[in-house]
């Protein structure tokens, strides 16, 4: 993957989407549970951080962006950056022809250079089941004629326990949006 800029807020950081990442977002977030006397949040975190390590070493990620320390309230959402190829090693235009006819797929930018669309899917951590709202981006690797390209997902956990959550989850669309709208391909070295 050639190198790239992303711009995140102020307290995130970037990850490795490997064991050692996972297993660093599991401490982070067990001592904050445990400081907050929620052992029944930690439990349902590590499983479904777990869930989620499996899920990325299946598709090829390699990188999460997540928030990892708060000044404010945390934000509940992650970004996870991975790589796609075209089916049998042709091009992604099939694909990416499917997501605009039948996932109402749009350019997140004028330059018409990040394919963007959003889906409510089902999770299951552990015994429990959630849903959450995936926000997905797609960008064509240059060189690799439209054959592999950067697929950012961001994910924000519904809660099932309360009620509309609609505006939380429009404001975190565009966090995600004002983020990945920050991608740029960094210039060859020289």
């Amino acid at each position: 993957m050639p190198p790239y800029r992303l711009i995140v807020p102020d307290g995130w950081e970037e990850l490795p989407a490997d064991r050692a990442g996972v297993d660093a977002l599991i401490r982070r977030s067990s001592a904050v549970l445990r400081a907050q006397h929620r052992p029944d949040l930690d439990a349902g975190l590590r499983s479904m951080l777990e869930a989620a390590y499996r899920k990325m070493k299946q598709g090829r990620a390699f990188a999460i962006y997540v928030q990892t320390s708060a000044n404010e309230m945390p934000v509940p959402m992650s970004i996870t950056a991975s790589v796609v190829s075209g089916q049998f090693g042709g091009t992604l235009d099939r694909q990416v022809a499917s997501l605009f006819r039948e996932r109402n797929a749009q350019f997140l930018r004028d330059d018409r250079t990040i394919v963007r669309w959003e889906t409510a899917v089902d999770v299951k951590a552990g015994p429990e089941a959630g849903r959450a709202h995936s926000v997905d981006y797609l960008i064509p690797v240059p060189g690799r004629e439209r054959r592999d390209a950067l697929q950012f997902t961001t994910v924000i956990p519904l809660p099932g326990d309360v009620g509309d959550v609609g505006d939380v989850v429009s404001a975190l669309v565009e966090l995600s949006d004002l983020v990945i709208s920050t991608f740029t391909w960094k210039p060859e070295a020289a």
